[in-house]
């Protein structure tokens, strides 16, 4: 904190060291020499005026310096009273961080529907719909980059469909500092805890994001492989580190596909204990496995499919690391027709997040 407000002196003094000159010579001029009643007057309110614009120089200097922790909320196919509930889990998480919804609308012109995109009806199977939702979250935060100078670290809260989580990460990559939360009642004070948390990684480790980019060496901690890679052109994948297992389905759709006389196989990923990862895990080493895997399962691919039953966190973290420059296919999981549908081409958001 010293080193900001020593910061935000010199920056004021850079830029209007002649005030304070002008402010100096007042306040003397006040405090020594003798002057007619009319011209203390003036030179009062005179110093009085400059000294509330540097006051006021000084407190923007502060604002650009400091690191702002923003938090957006994302609730699909929920009504506005979850909405609502989310947003204000969301908000008593953000106290740990010092945000003010007012001074920010106040300072920067930011408001709630700049904080939260909110569908009351679930997303059609409908590739289109779902980029539409990628899309708004990219276009959301490059407009608060925008408005927000200096650090800024976005404290993601998503209540929604796990495969729009990967697409919500591949929509960003590694261009946005994020802290992704996750929501596990009971498991704190608080029904959301910091579960991806790049912010305080980048404090000793200077790869910041890009560290979800790093392929892991040697054993795993978190996962294992079931299958064996034939080099088929097309390679469905599924992902299990949840309470669903994929692997019934995705092996259905696979055996559908060699019938109809197609180049298929199957992958998966499979959590080493099937058990929930906690505050205490490292949820981004476990990214990282996974997205080792996932980069050598898809080289030299036509197309990837990837069928995910993990936390909402890993999501996201898995979609920061794909991003959208391989041909993967999303799929998601409809439980009414017990059935998965395409849903995102992640080398479509390229063209339609930005």
């Amino acid at each position: 904190m010293r080193k900001i407000w020593w910061e935000a002196i010199k920056d004021v003094w850079d830029r209007y060291w002649e005030l304070i000159l002008v402010l100096i010579g007042l306040i003397t001029t006040l405090s020594t020499a003798p002057s007619p009643s009319w011209m203390q007057i003036l030179n009062s309110l005179l110093a009085m005026a400059l000294a509330v614009r540097l006051y006021r120089e000084f407190r923007q200097a502060l604002r650009i310096r400091k690191v702002k922790h923003i938090p957006i909320v994302v609730v699909i196919g929920k009504g506005d009273d979850v909405a609502a509930s989310c947003w204000q889990d969301a908000m008593n998480a953000m106290e740990r961080w010092d945000f003010d919804s007012e001074r920010y609308r106040r300072d920067f012109d930011v408001e709630k529907e700049d904080l939260l995109i909110h569908l009351d009806e679930p997303l059609p199977p409908k590739p289109d719909e779902w980029l539409k939702v990628v899309s708004k979250f990219r276009k959301r935060l490059e407009r608060l980059n925008r408005r927000l100078p200096g650090r800024r670290v976005y404290h993601l809260f998503i209540n929604g469909p796990i495969a729009l989580g990967v697409g919500l990460g591949a929509g960003m990559g590694t261009m946005f500092e994020v802290v992704i939360h996750h929501w596990a009642p009971g498991s704190g004070e608080m029904p959301y805890y910091p579960a991806i948390y790049f912010y305080s990684l980048s404090e000793r480790n200077r790869r910041g994001m890009h560290i979800i980019e790093d392929p892991v060496s040697g054993e795993f901690k978190y996962i294992r492989i079931e299958g064996e890679s034939k080099g088929a052109k097309e390679l469905y994948t599924s992902i299990w580190m949840a309470r669903d297992d994929p692997r019934p389905a995705v092996e259905e759709l696979v055996a559908q596909k060699i019938r109809e006389g197609e180049s298929a196989e199957s992958l998966h990923i499979v959590q080493l204990e099937q058990r929930s990862l906690t505050p205490e895990d490292d949820w981004i080493l476990c990214a990282r496995e996974i997205l080792t895997c996932l980069h050598n399962f898809t080289a030299g691919r036509e197309r990837s499919h990837l069928f995910l039953s993990v936390p909402m966190p890993l999501a996201v973290a898995i979609g920061l690391g794909l991003e959208h420059f391989k041909p993967i296919t999303v799929y998601s999981w409809w439980p009414q027709e017990k059935k998965f549908y395409p849903v995102l081409d992640l080398d479509r958001l390229g063209r339609t997040a930005v």
